[in-house]
């Protein structure tokens, strides 16, 4: 009984946690855009209140590389509260030792999430590559200048590619203030380097350089990308049965420990209670971790 309503409550805080977080992230946002005087007329006169320390930058890193469209405060403070009240639950439930393994996994398991997903910001990239160069190629062919096309392609590229939409608004924007084109284009290739962004890169400043079909050289350039994609998919699909195989190899001895906990008594007694049973919980957890990173490693392509 007292174990069911101290589940109820972690639940009840996380959802306020989460409600909390979800508020505070919305007010930063609308106070950024404003950037000035009015921002703390936001909050009825009074600056903003932050319910928890501001995560770390590595945070809002780690999940834009992930492509995980959750603002860092949100996750920041989600993550800080499933903390809390799971290792709470679990120490009331399996004592101290199950605390530690919770603990231990409420650590280690976002932190596997993000690598296991690393990159996916720059695939999301490369996969709307091709329709912004084609678009680019479009406004050429249509008496449109070299900064016209980039501009207009950045406003028509949507959905996945928005960073790369950003990316090309932003060289349009220098480009319009006086900087070089050439020089705009090319530090997308720095911020993104990315095979497909380098090479596209690159025919957009041959043409701005050397002028000649631009529009043909574009297009060339997006078929190649479309085909090395292809490729890539090929290859994903290839290999999903063995990156499957990985997540139920890796997830298996945990949910079969967890049954064999709470349907034995003498097995969690044994587990979280005894020095031995800690000792091998943790060592299990371990190996368990580190066969799972390395079969993702195994079955991970490369195009």
């Amino acid at each position: 009984m007292t174990l069911a309503v101290l589940v109820a409550v972690a639940v009840l805080a996380a959802g306020a946690l989460a409600r909390a977080a979800h508020r505070m992230a919305r007010r930063d946002a609308v106070a950024g855009r404003l950037a000035g005087p009015a921002a703390p007329a936001l909050a009825g006169g009074r600056a903003p209140r932050r319910p928890l320390p501001a995560p770390p930058p590595q945070v809002a890193a780690a999940l834009a590389d992930a492509d995980l469209r959750v603002p860092a405060p949100v996750a920041w403070t989600l993550w800080l509260g499933a903390l809390g009240a799971g290792s709470l639950v679990a120490l009331t439930a399996g004592g101290p030792g199950l605390a530690g393994v919770a603990v231990v996994a409420l650590v280690v398991g976002p932190a596997l999430v993000l690598r296991t997903r690393r990159g996916r910001a720059d695939a999301r990239i490369e996969q709307a590559l091709p329709v912004a160069l084609e678009a680019v190629a479009r406004s050429l062919r249509s008496g449109a200048s070299l900064r016209q096309a980039v501009e207009e392609a950045g406003r028509a590229t949507t959905g996945g590619g928005r960073a790369l939409a950003a990316e090309l608004s932003r060289a349009a924007a220098e480009a319009a203030q006086g900087a070089s084109l050439v020089a705009a284009l090319e530090a997308i290739a720095v911020r993104r380097p990315l095979a497909g962004v380098r090479l596209g890169v690159a025919a957009l400043c041959l043409g701005a350089e050397t002028g000649g079909a631009q529009a043909r050289a574009v297009d060339g350039v997006a078929a190649t990308v479309r085909e090395r994609l292809a490729v890539a998919a090929e290859l994903q699909a290839l290999s999903s049965q063995a990156r499957i195989s990985a997540l139920v190899i890796g997830v298996a001895p945990v949910g079969f420990g967890a049954f064999a906990a709470a349907t034995d008594p003498r097995t969690a007694q044994f587990m979280f209670h005894t020095p031995a049973g800690l000792g091998l919980l943790v060592a299990g957890l371990f190996l368990d971790a580190l066969g799972w990173l390395w079969m993702q490693r195994l079955a991970r392509v490369a195009v």
